[in-house]
């Protein structure tokens, strides 16, 4: 495995990795989004952002769940999805899909028996009604003012 510390490279491999992940998706149907850092580089500065070291995605939580089915299936063998269950933990909330040819350990994972590859970060997008959103707003309001006395 190589080690990956010169942020240029990583941020080739990177997009390498997106551009094997959104033909993937689009293979298998799945809807995503580009987010975060890497979303205000591709608008902004027509690439990536100097600084940023990795790519985010979202996905609607129903692609989100037949993506973690799919991808042991039938992904590349270079690439692994991690994925936090009542059986594995990598401390994320999220899906990563990981270059296993790279090496990038993230200190918070360095005790971790999984591959520590270049990764990608997938959260889940959920849908809710005005209703639900405006019962959350509240109880997220009420929460904070109780903290307060």
């Amino acid at each position: 495995m190589n080690n990956m510390t010169d942020l240029k490279a990583i941020q080739a491999r990177s997009l390498e990795m997106a551009e094997y992940f959104v033909a993937f998706y689009k293979e298998h149907d799945l809807l995503c989004y580009l987010c975060g850092g890497g979303a205000i580089g591709a608008l902004r500065n027509k690439g990536v952002i100097p600084w940023d070291d990795d790519l985010d995605f979202f996905m609607p939580r129903k692609d989100y769940e037949k993506l973690a089915e799919l991808w042991p299936r039938y992904a590349d063998e270079r690439y692994f999805l991690s994925k936090s269950n009542k059986d594995f933990v990598d401390r994320n909330l999220f899906i990563t899909i990981r270059d296993k040819e790279k090496t990038c350990i993230k200190p918070y994972q360095q005790d971790l028996e999984l591959p520590h590859g270049l990764a990608l970060d997938v959260l889940p997008l959920d849908y809710f009604s005005k209703n639900q959103l405006f019962a959350l707003i509240k109880k997220i309001i009420s929460w904070k003012s109780m903290r307060r006395y």
